[in-house]
């Protein structure tokens, strides 16, 4: 199973979603077809499992977003967007899957989970840099910075080397613009 996610991973960067599915990654990792069913029952289960894998990664590449140390916030908004977006670059696959979570409710309902965390932890970090808007508005402070996030880091994800740079550092310049009307450190 592990050996076939990995394939999975590299055959949705390669084909995208519309091109991937079982035969070619039956075909791609040497096994039989029915190998693939014994795991999983189509291609839209094998982009679940492999979301929640990569849902897992997510919060390790972003980190803690609820223990920003005093003044040093700034820096925190870098680490989580840099490693975020250096990791999943690197990660087989990783842009095409959040591609295709766009076409699949499962995959959607995973994205929107994770995010809700991030939201949630993202909530109890400002709470913590003492950040006291009511809890509504602070709840749609964190859903514009996780969703802003998202969308433009999938955006640098698809674009090139120069681009996307570009985009994350506008994204940290957006973020810590947001932030500092209501963190006073």
């Amino acid at each position: 199973m592990e050996r076939l996610l990995r394939v999975s991973a590299e055959l949705l960067e390669d084909v995208g979603v519309d091109g991937f599915n079982t035969n070619l990654l039956a075909q791609r990792a040497g096994v039989g077809v029915r190998a693939i069913y014994r795991y999983f029952p189509n291609k839209w289960a094998i982009l679940v499992a492999m979301a929640e894998r990569a849902s897992v990664l997510e919060r390790s590449w972003i980190g803690d977003l609820r223990r920003q140390s005093g003044s040093d916030w700034r820096a925190g908004v870098d680490r989580a967007i840099d490693g975020y977006y250096e990791a999943a670059r690197r990660h087989r696959g990783y842009a095409a899957l959040r591609a295709a979570s766009l076409a699949s409710p499962e995959l959607r309902a995973i994205d929107q989970r994770v995010s809700q965390e991030l939201q949630d932890d993202l909530a109890t970090g400002l709470r913590e840099l003492g950040v006291s808007l009511d809890d509504r508005r602070l709840e749609i402070v964190c859903l514009a910075i996780i969703e802003t996030a998202n969308r433009l880091l999938d955006i640098a994800l698809q674009s090139e080397p120069a681009a996307a740079d570009l985009l994350v550092a506008e994204l940290k310049r957006i973020l810590v613009g947001l932030l500092q009307q209501y963190v006073q450190a």
